[in-house]
């Protein structure tokens, strides 16, 4: 009892001393880098005084034949992802001669599929713990306390990093509340597959303000919602006892890939989109040494070749097709897990607040992030090989669909026709091929060294850690090759935009240029800094309000001048990168980003100075580019799982319900089936149906009895469980969804 007094006593008093110090804690005069703040709003009026100058850079051209000039390089690093291009930033601003080069754009692969947060990773902690918890600590203590200590460790350096982006990068990356709604107070069966966690609703906001703790308390406080509060905001989601929230960081993660590749050429690093590695050159005394690499320009179709002392592959998930060039036979070292997301509207993340499920009653994980005035709704992995394009398999969509929807109150339904769009995208996950056989999968990233032909990789990681990762790596290369290189510097660096921004810049944009509030933030959140060039290329509108800023499409506040911008300043080369990674429509809705590529194409063209044929080609392929991301539109061609939302059932039911009695005979069943996509492939296929739904053989069927008919008879959402909706366990420990594939063939065998 005494000790329990003293607990409180010191809470209260801990409490206290945190409210004391927000109160009386003085303005910060440092950003986050520790660069003294310059005066926080100043009239600009060239383009000298908007910090970093886009027409200071090279052009694309100028790049090009910059890496063709046959001159050595002291690296070049295939992979202009966050990690490559943070890699070519990082060595560029020690003075090292970097080139870097990207086959599609920037960050056209993982970087820009994320989930787009960029987090600590509190699950990581958490399951760091009920592991030390385990039994297996009693066995093997001290491998279980240095396990401990390598996730405590990684969770350290995330948080530290999240802090330095949004703290220093806070044009691209700002903090966004996630709600964590909890339905009772003792969750059995518990989170994270350890009983010490069926108690996480009674220790759910300490535990987040021991994670902010962990970053320094530059985040948001994490605080507690009582369930009024809760169902003002989620007013979709089911009573709750309350709701623990606590902040994580987002971005719009092709802007922040593109942005560190453009910082890395404003520092002096030659790098250039639609560069295709085809080959490594090799010499040196034996022959084997790497001493370049041979490139394709996938514009021009010309071939060449870039030597430099150091070759740094940073090429994902697709590593092991870089390696193999060297040496067909070289082993795997790669396992991919696919991310899968559907995109809703934002009416389903009100007030720009997140909410997550840790445990829905199948026991998954779903996130609900807001991004960009969207829904962002996503599991954890699957275990896939990868591939380019960002294509979800429809089964996949519906299933996501149906797991969305347990998650909320039935008086707020999901339906298939909801989603917006919806992609995936690769997490490279790194196993040493010397390995023995049941090591498990890095969770980490992974430096290492071709002992034979001296490239290095860099494989794995995560958003939240690219600034120290690329530190690592150049840290590591320069020691291998014995570089000129100084210290590292890009924690006091600004990416593209930073310098000259400030919280009220949204405001000079539309006093200086009449452009509306949404275009305004958008642009500043988007371009920093250089919103001001971006206006300056803005056309006027014809209208009373806004003068200037023509929208590229509807309810987007995408505007035509940023087309324009990208083309001549940002090295945008085509019409389906444009709306997909420059512009995320295609991420967030494919209809209006098909409305948009014609109007694309024609800016795009006049600025690059395309033919009609080449205008044709960029048109097509940005259609066939759109296809791959869905819609609203269901395509049940190769689908198999039959299963839906109860909205889209009892909809299908009801429009074919004639005189509304609340029953459908044989015939509406027929009606009903087709809707749905999945129609009978016979009348006698149907009238079996027909009477194993109608068991009091009245000749009609309810809508309960039909709907519970219609999900309960599909086997594989089974197999669709298993894919793509693990654990939060188990996604953490993702060596252990691998292991899955061990024990499928130990069975067969």
């Amino acid at each position: 009892m005494a000790v329990l007094k003293w607990a409180i006593r010191g809470t209260g008093a801990g409490a206290a001393g945190y409210i004391a110090y927000q109160f009386l804690a003085p303005t910060p005069k440092h950003d986050y880098g520790g660069v003294p703040k310059k005066r926080g709003i100043s009239r600009y009026n060239s383009m000298i005084d908007r910090g970093h100058n886009a027409e200071k850079m090279l052009s694309r051209s100028q790049q090009i034949a910059a890496l063709k000039s046959g001159e050595m390089y002291d690296m070049v690093i295939v992979g202009a992802g966050c990690t490559g291009a943070g890699a070519a930033l990082d060595a560029a601003t020690r003075g090292l001669k970097v080139a870097c080069i990207e086959r599609g754009d920037f960050s056209n692969e993982t970087s820009s599929r994320s989930s787009k947060l960029i987090w600590g990773g509190f699950k990581y902690l958490q399951v760091a713990v009920a592991e030390l918890l385990s039994t297996k600590t009693l066995t093997a203590p001290i491998s279980s306390f240095s396990k401990f200590m390598g996730e405590f460790n990684m969770v350290w350096e995330c948080c530290q990093e999240r802090s330095w982006l949004a703290g220093f990068q806070p044009h691209l990356v700002h903090y966004v509340p996630q709600a964590v709604p909890f339905q009772d107070w003792i969750k059995w069966p518990p989170y994270f597959d350890h009983p010490f966690y069926s108690l996480l609703p009674i220790m759910a906001v300490p535990a987040f303000l021991f994670y902010d703790a962990l970053a320094g308390w530059h985040s948001p406080s994490s605080y507690a919602m009582g369930p009024a509060k809760t169902k003002e905001i989620f007013p979709q989601l089911q009573d709750v006892k309350y709701s623990a929230v606590y902040c994580e960081a987002m971005h719009n993660d092709a802007r922040t890939g593109t942005a560190i590749a453009l910082t890395a050429g404003l520092k002096g690093a030659n790098i250039a989109n639609y560069v295709e590695m085809i080959d490594f050159v090799h010499g040196g005394p034996d022959g084997a040494t790497c001493t370049g690499i041979r490139c394709r320009d996938k514009i021009s179709g010309e071939v060449f070749e870039i030597a430099a002392t150091a070759v740094v592959l940073a090429t994902g998930a697709f590593l092991d097709d870089v390696r193999k060039m060297d040496d067909p036979n070289a082993p795997s070292s790669v396992r991919a897990a696919a991310g899968v997301h559907i995109v809703l509207p934002g009416y389903f993340t009100p007030g720009g607040m997140g909410f997550a499920e840790l445990r829905t009653s199948r026991g998954a994980t779903m996130y609900f992030l807001p991004w960009l005035g969207h829904t962002v709704v996503g599991s954890t992995d699957k275990k896939c090989p990868p591939q380019s394009s960002p294509k979800v398999q429809e089964d996949e969509i519906q299933y996501l669909v149906n797991e969305a929807a347990s998650c909320l109150s039935k008086d707020i339904r999901i339906r298939r026709s909801d989603v917006l769009s919806a992609w995936q995208g690769w997490r490279p996950l790194y196993r040493d091929p010397n390995a023995p056989p049941d090591a498990p999968i890095s969770r980490h990233h992974a430096i290492g060294t071709d002992p034979k032909s001296g490239v290095t990789f860099i494989c794995g990681g995560k958003w939240s850690t690219y600034r120290a990762m690329a530190e690592e790596l150049v840290d590591k290369v320069v020691a291998h090759k014995k570089l000129p290189a100084g210290p590292c510097v890009t924690r006091s660096t600004k990416l593209m935009g930073g310098e000259g921004y400030h919280e009220l810049l949204h405001v000079q944009l539309i006093q200086k240029y009449g452009v509306d509030l949404e275009m305004a933030k958008h642009l500043v959140h988007t371009y920093g800094s250089c919103a001001f060039a971006v206006c300056e290329m803005s056309k006027p509108t014809g209208k009373r309000w806004p003068r200037f800023g023509k929208r590229l499409v509807d309810g987007y506040p995408f505007i035509e001048a940023e087309v324009e911008y990208a083309a001549k300043h940002e090295y945008a080369v085509s019409v389906k990168d444009m709306i997909s990674l420059r512009m995320r429509l295609c991420y967030l809705n494919s209809t209006a980003a098909k409305e948009a590529i014609p109007r694309v194409t024609e800016l795009m063209a006049a600025q690059l100075g395309w033919s009609k044929a080449e205008k044709a080609k960029q048109m097509e392929e940005a259609m066939n580019h759109v296809k791959e991301f869905a819609g609203p539109l269901k395509d049940t061609a190769n689908a198999k799982l039959r299963a839906a939302t109860y909205t889209d059932i009892t909809d299908a039911f009801n429009q074919f319900d004639a005189d509304g009695n609340g029953y459908i005979d044989a015939k509406e069943l027929e009606t009903a089936a087709i809707t749905l996509g999945f129609p009978f492939r016979s009348v006698a296929e149907r009238d079996r149906a027909f009477k194993e739904i109608d068991k009091d053989g009245s000749g009609r069927i309810a809508q309960d009895a039909f709907v519970e008919w219609w999900n309960n008879k599909d086997d594989v959402s089974k197999k669709l469980h298993r894919q793509l909706s693990l654990t939060a366990t188990a996604e953490v420990a993702l060596d252990k969804m691998f292991d899955e594939d061990k024990k499928a063939k130990g069975k067969k065998a």
